[in-house]
């Protein structure tokens, strides 16, 4: 009888626990303090015909950092190490070409040496003859996320300092990534590699899946994660998956999910890191990736979810492998 009682109370423990980890994930999930209106605007603006798909190099991208300098400056950013404008070169097609990173630093409220990193890149493919490649997802959802980030930090005071910075070059070969990490290996920057503790990146977090999730790469890389994640979804149920379909949405895309984006030349150089993302879609790379079409609660949601990390206890980052 004693086995049958414990038995009886594991199975139903651990059907209290299926029903509760089911209802910590909602399909519509909610949102606290995102500010969806300002999320909509930036996306409109950042994937609007005015900016003609924010090519490197183009005259919309140049409107884009004039953009994103004034937004920064809204939600209380300062430059980093003096200036907004970060400029690097590199080499594309045997072409000499210049890429401008925008980085802005939100300092602790009482110092410290402990910093965590947020990065979106603004970069798109730009127009071919009348047809805007207007970048919606990839990536202005991602560039509202980082603003919506900033902006609670800076209301609220944060207990890391934090750096945010909206990426170029991103699309024709992760330059802007690379370019960054260059500076933070510099013996003069502030912060130094070993001082952060954690880098995000969020690109591609406006058209989620049938699944309605946000898919974060990197997971497996901390060994506290499903407490970290639990953290990051108590409060507005957001669902969370580390394992990423094939495709979805007719889309047939492969993606080598660790060098898609910017995360690598953080990976690379050592920097505990997550990727937020949703798969890619039918719209991935067309000029029919337009801000119609973006789940603006979802972008919301998301940013609120990754904000978690921007607060979470530095003991929770230690275990990175």
């Amino acid at each position: 009888m004693q086995k049958l009682t414990i038995l009886l109370v594991i199975i139903t423990t651990l059907s209290l626990n299926a029903c509760s980890s089911t209802s910590q994930c909602q399909k519509q999930p909610k949102t606290l303090w995102a500010d969806q209106a300002q999320i909509s605007r930036d996306i409109h603006k950042l994937a609007s015909t005015e900016l003609a798909g924010r090519k490197t190099g183009s005259e919309g991208a140049a409107l884009t950092r004039d953009y994103l300098i004034q937004r920064f400056q809204q939600v209380g950013l300062e430059p980093w190490q003096g200036d907004f404008q970060h400029p690097f070169s590199f080499t594309k097609s045997f072409n000499d070409r210049v890429g401008i990173n925008i980085a802005g630093v939100l300092l602790a409220t009482t110092p410290t040496s402990k910093w965590r990193v947020v990065l979106a890149h603004y970069d798109h493919l730009g127009h071919k003859g009348s047809r805007i490649y207007f970048g919606a997802d990839d990536n202005a959802s991602g560039v509202a996320g980082l603003l919506q980030l900033a902006q609670h930090a800076a209301k609220k005071g944060s207990p890391i300092n934090l750096l945010f910075v909206a990426t170029d070059a991103e699309e024709p070969g992760l330059y802007g990534g690379y370019a960054l990490t260059d500076e933070l290996n510099n013996i003069s920057s502030q912060p130094q590699i070993p001082q952060i503790e954690l880098a995000i990146n969020l690109d591609m977090i406006g058209r989620p899946d049938r699944r309605n999730a946000i898919y974060i790469e990197g997971a497996r890389r901390f060994d506290s994660f499903d407490e970290m994640q639990q953290i990051m979804t108590k409060s507005n149920q957001l669902c969370v998956r580390t394992s990423q379909p094939r495709s979805f949405d007719g889309s047939v895309i492969s993606v080598d999910l660790l060098r898609a984006s910017d995360h690598y030349a953080i990976h690379k150089v050592g920097i505990p890191w997550l990727y937020f993302g949703v798969p890619t879609h039918k719209d991935y790379h067309q000029p029919s990736d337009t801000a119609d079409k973006i789940d603006i609660n979802f972008v919301a949601a998301t940013a609120e979810s990754a904000y978690q990390l921007l607060v979470i206890d530095s003991f929770l980052l230690k275990n990175s492998l």
